[in-house]
């Protein structure tokens, strides 16, 4: 088992912004970054990104599921459990997602691939109940 999988699991498993100054040890300097609100390149970009989210939220915290490695790939499968003061009344919310990431002795590239509706489309007033029930209708 890889130990910068362990050192990026561990990093992640509760989101705390003062912990920021860790992703020296973890992320090389040129390291792209993608998911599906924004596409990074480099730590201090991403460091900035992640200063920005974690600014937004109360609470997040990360449950993994299962890990696949094979030479130098991981792909990490998780529930992200968060709150946000202005979706769902502030409720923790849950989402499933998978992290692939690349890696030699630090990460150079990380994807993550996640359901922005179940994130956060359904939980914003209005417009939650047009994804919902457009989910509903492509379900039947």
């Amino acid at each position: 088992m890889a130990v910068i999988i362990e050192q990026f699991k561990r990093f992640y498993q509760v989101f705390d912004p003062k912990a920021l100054h860790e992703m020296d040890a973890i992320y090389t300097d040129d390291v792209e970054f993608r998911d599906p609100i924004h596409q990074v390149n480099g730590r201090a970009q991403l460091r900035a990104y992640m200063e920005h989210m974690a600014g937004n939220l109360d609470s997040c915290r990360f449950f993994y599921l299962e890990e696949q490695i094979s030479g130098n790939t991981a792909f990490v499968k998780w529930n992200m459990h968060f709150t946000h003061p202005k979706l769902a009344g502030g409720k923790e919310l849950t989402v499933r997602g998978m992290s692939e990431v690349r890696f030699d002795d630090r990460i150079y590239y990380q994807e993550d691939f996640y359901d922005m509706g179940a994130m956060v489309y359904e939980h914003v007033p209005v417009f939650g109940r047009v994804v919902q029930w457009l989910r509903h209708r492509l379900a039947a």
